[in-house]
């Protein structure tokens, strides 16, 4: 009788970039999308941790203020 062993499914960790904000201009934070378009807020707590450059230029798309990054 042969018997076969179950492997163990390797799991690869993937290196995420850093974590950041987005402030505009006026030093409001970038809090998410509403059917109007992008919503910014003075509350730091409610800030969107973004991931990656491409979701800032996705932002920059679809607002008129200069944005920067905020690294945590």
């Amino acid at each position: 009788m042969i018997m076969l062993m179950k492997g163990r499914k390797s799991k690869f960790k993937i290196e995420q970039e850093p974590e950041f904000i987005v402030l505009n201009e006026l030093c409001q934070v970038f809090v998410g999308f509403k059917p109007g378009g992008v919503v910014f807020s003075d509350d730091l707590d409610l800030a969107k941790p973004l991931y990656n450059d491409r979701q800032v230029s996705t932002l920059k798309m679809y607002t008129y203020h200069k944005l920067e990054k905020m690294y945590l």
